[in-house]
């Protein structure tokens, strides 16, 4: 699976915005926001999370900087969803974590890795 995300480091955003200084606000930009999974090649477990920045996260479970996923390592990226607002994000996270849908992005991912 790839994933492309276009990275811009020049500017620093915040909410969705242009950080300008003196508090002035630029043009609105545009910043998606993502839900991944992770599989374990460890234990084969799902974990189900979100973001705006997929790669960064990644390395931070890999490196073992997130503590609920430290004994769990090493991951495969095995899904990425890209949603247009964090709303849609923290929804969507919500849900696949439910039973069900979790069921089901087990079966979906029961073969990867």
């Amino acid at each position: 699976m790839e994933v492309y995300l276009p990275v811009d480091r020049s500017r620093k955003f915040w909410r969705g915005r242009i950080v300008l200084p003196a508090g002035r606000q630029g043009p609105s930009a545009y910043i998606m926001f993502f839900v991944y999974v992770l599989k374990s090649l460890k234990d084969g477990n799902l974990y189900i999370g979100r973001t705006n920045n997929v790669y960064r996260r990644f390395r931070e479970h890999s490196r073992g900087a997130v503590p609920s996923t430290r004994s769990r390592r090493p991951f495969i990226l095995a899904k990425v969803i890209s949603v247009d607002t964090e709303l849609e994000s923290v929804k969507l996270e919500k849900e696949l974590k439910k039973g069900y849908k979790r069921e089901e992005l087990k079966k979906e991912l029961g073969e990867v890795a």
